[in-house]
């Protein structure tokens, strides 16, 4: 399967899953219990350390903070030569943050099914500042040369995960919410990916060094186990029976399990694959020898 149609089938999965989620989580009752429970949960810690790293970690999203990851992205590409990925790397940022912010504030609908419990009826889905972190992370994976990749996705993935787990414990978002933004971002970073396959920027990358391949298996490894723990953490917290704290760790499970998800896709998308064209001035591959036991001389020049 190409990588066009591996990063459009990816994309597709996003949006399905992303319509799943959200009717789940919004429109049912049992998934407005458990997040009420998150909520009630997230109460409790408020004022102490937990809530103190958290609106540390989101305090590191703003305005300015976002212009300046859209430069670095440009600057990145711009600086290799890649004006392709300088434009689908800021599409994939904006295209986030634009949609999440129309879904939020313009389509999508919270209503209130419980007859008791937090009754919060603001509409949070989807969480505006963990598609800021995720897309600024898969943007970079998008601009940045391959045998780098994992030294970037290794530090940004840690902090955009760490965002969307703060929003939960910060009381801002739902876990649900996080996952949504999770959602939109991979399948607009795919939609990049497919694109920039259909138009032949995207070739065959050149082997890693023995340490970048260790590297890059470990990273890809340590996001897929993160991913499948955070699962197991949230539904072991959720059938633990401690009420809202252990609700609370199951809401920040999913995030945290979100977040390695997006960084495992896409780095398992691109594990072989380098954007942009070939770089230039490569000496051109030597023609091969001729077959053993025949001579050039066998074919005399014509004069």
């Amino acid at each position: 399967m190409t990588t066009s149609r591996r990063a459009a089938i990816t994309a597709c999965c996003c949006l399905v899953l992303l319509v799943v989620v959200y009717l789940l989580a919004v429109w049912t009752v049992p998934g407005q219990r458990f997040e009420d429970a998150v909520l009630e949960g997230a109460q409790r810690v408020a004022g102490g350390r937990q809530e103190e790293a958290a609106l540390a970690a989101l305090g590191t999203i703003s305005r300015y903070s976002l212009a300046g990851a859209v430069l670095l992205v440009c600057a990145v590409a711009l600086v290799r030569r890649r004006p392709l990925l300088a434009v689908a790397g800021t599409a994939v940022i904006a295209g986030s943050v634009v949609t999440t912010e129309v879904l939020r504030h313009l389509v999508l609908l919270r209503p209130i099914l419980l007859p008791s419990g937090v009754r919060r009826d603001d509409q949070s889905f989807p969480s505006g500042h963990t598609a800021v972190a995720m897309s600024v992370m898969c943007a970079l994976v998008l601009v940045i040369p391959h045998r780098f990749r994992w030294v970037v996705v290794l530090p940004t993935s840690a902090w955009a995960t760490a965002v969307g787990a703060s929003t939960v414990t910060a009381n801002w978002h739902r876990p649900s919410d996080t996952i949504g933004s999770d959602l939109i971002v991979l399948a607009y970073a795919c939609a990049a990916v497919a694109f920039l396959a259909r138009v032949g920027a995207t070739r065959e990358a050149e082997p890693l060094g023995p340490l970048g391949r260790v590297a890059m298996r470990l990273l890809i490894g340590l996001h897929v186990i993160g991913a499948v723990a955070g699962l197991a953490v949230a539904v072991l917290a959720a059938l633990g029976g401690d009420g809202d704290p252990a609700a609370l760790r199951a809401g920040r499970a999913i995030a945290l399990a979100g977040g390695a998800t997006v960084a495992a896709t896409m780095l398992g998308l691109l594990r072989r694959t380098g954007l942009g064209p070939a770089p230039r001035g490569r000496p051109p591959t030597p023609a091969p020898p001729p077959p053993s036991g025949r001579s050039a001389a066998t074919h005399p020049t014509p004069r």
